[in-house]
This record gives C-alpha cells, sequence and structure tokens, in this order.
C-alpha cells in the first residue's frame, strides 16, 4: 500500500463518483497552530510547564522506594505471585502514580466498561498505541507489560517497570521471542494467580486515526482477550508521537 502526505486521500472514478472508503496514513501527523495557539503554548511552558515536571518527578522519586522494597529478593526469572506486602505497595504505587499524572495534567480518565479479572481474561490489549501516555493503564492497573530488557537499567523509571513483573524481550539472545512466549503462556494460563499481561498489539506508534495489522502474539496462548480501546478528547490531536512516518 502507498502512503501519501495526507492522513485522508480519496479517487473518483469515470462517472465523477466518490470511491469509498478513503484511505488513511496512521504514520503522518501534521499540527498547525494559529498566532494565538503559539502564544499559549509559549506562556504555558515558561510558566505551568516547569511546575508540572517537578511535581511530576517528585512523585515518581516518592515512588522509587516503594518499588525498591518490594523487589528487592526477588528473582527476575522465577517470581511467585504477590504476597501480602507487596500487595499494599501494589495499592501505595497506584495512588501515587496516579498523582504523577494529574500533576501532569490527566486531571480527569474516565473509564467505560468493567475490567475483566486474570481468571476471565489473562491478556488486555490497548489500541491505538499513540505516545508515552498509553503507560496510563499500566500504572492504573499495575498490570505486567511485554518490553525490551534494556528498559529495566533506566534510572528510577526501571525498578518502577520491574516491580509490575514485565516480560522482558532481550535483542542479543536469537531465542528470546520463543521464551517471550513460552512465558506470557504460562502466566496466561495460572488460573488468575498472575497479574493481567498488557499488550499493546500494534507494536508501534501511530496517529490514532485507524488501527493497523495486529502482531499474532497475543492469540498464540489462546486464552480470552480483553480488548481496551484508548482515546484522548482533545480537539488538536496533539497527544501521538508521530510525524512524518
Amino acid at each position: 500500500m502507498r502512503l501519501t502526505n495526507s492522513r485522508r486521500c480519496s479517487t473518483v472514478d469515470g462517472d465523477g463518483k466518490e470511491l469509498a472508503p478513503p484511505f488513511r496514513n496512521p504514520f503522518v501527523h501534521d499540527l498547525r497552530f494559529t498566532p494565538l495557539q503559539k502564544a499559549k503554548i509559549f506562556l504555558m511552558s515558561v510558566t505551568l510547564f516547569p511546575i508540572r515536571l517537578f511535581l511530576a518527578a517528585f512523585l515518581m522519586l516518592l515512588a522509587w522506594p516503594f518499588a525498591f522494597v518490594a523487589t528487592v529478593g526477588r528473582s527476575e526469572q522465577v517470581v511467585e505471585p504477590l504476597c501480602w506486602w507487596r500487595r499494599l505497595v501494589d495499592l501505595a504505587l497506584k495512588s501515587i502514580m496516579r498523582a504523577m499524572w494529574f500533576a501532569g495534567g490527566f486531571h480527569w480518565i474516565t473509564v467505560k466498561g468493567r475490567q475483566a479479572p486474570p481468571s476471565e481474561a489473562p491478556i488486555l490489549t490497548l489500541a491505538p498505541h499513540s505516545s508515552y501516555f498509553d503507560a496510563i493503564p499500566v500504572t492504573m492497573t499495575m498490570a505486567s507489560i511485554v518490553m525490551k530488557a534494556e528498559s529495566k537499567d533506566i534510572p528510577v523509571w526501571g525498578t518502577l517497570i520491574k516491580f509490575i513483573r514485565p516480560v522482558f524481550v532481550s535483542r542479543s539472545d536469537q531465542d528470546s521471542r520463543r521464551k517471550t512466549v513460552e512465558e506470557i503462556k504460562r502466566r496466561a494460563h495460572s488460573g488468575g494467580e498472575w497479574p493481567q499481561i498488557m499488550i499493546f498489539p500494534e507494536g508501534t506508534c501511530t496517529n490514532r486515526s485507524c488501527l493497523i495489522t495486529f502482531k499474532p502474539g497475543m492469540f498464540i496462548p489462546a486464552v480470552p482477550v480483553q480488548p481496551v480501546v484508548l482515546r484522548y478528547p482533545n480537539e488538536m490531536v496533539r497527544i501521538t508521537w508521530t510525524w512524518q512516518g
């Protein structure tokens, strides 16, 4: 399929009728600001943004000792389900991380529907995936995620990541893909003892104009999957990690 520079394009047949459906390019995102909007961005960047950044950084540092204590002495290879005191840490971290997102500007987060328990749906699939703000559902549920192994070495954030017991994928290990699939299957068939595994099946970020092909990994365990749709109600559609493809 050929990509164009516009998010939508249409064609016309010989009779002058427009052909459907219109084409959407999910990897291109153009922002056009009015002079007033540019002035607002500048003003908020030098006034409100530093305050939000300070509060978010403070809350992340506040969460670090909780995650650090809960991960001490816990094996990265063989991990048992959470014990009672680690469940208390889990609740504390959820509250701190929610406060961090509030400080960052996400004041109200609306959840429609009911999250199925791990025994009913061991895997949660989130789409469309558009930016690092999609980590909000992860911190709200403390579900395990699939991510690259290098992420655990990031200062502070790496400790928080290790607390949710993700499934790490190593780029240097040629057998990593098979091991990842086996680990997902093992957790998915644990009968609800493990937290749910949260997967972004698209495998990359888009501008949220449409869904792209899902990776097959989440279907391999052959267990019920609960789909989750992410929406950012913003008229300017700024929250996306795409630019010019």
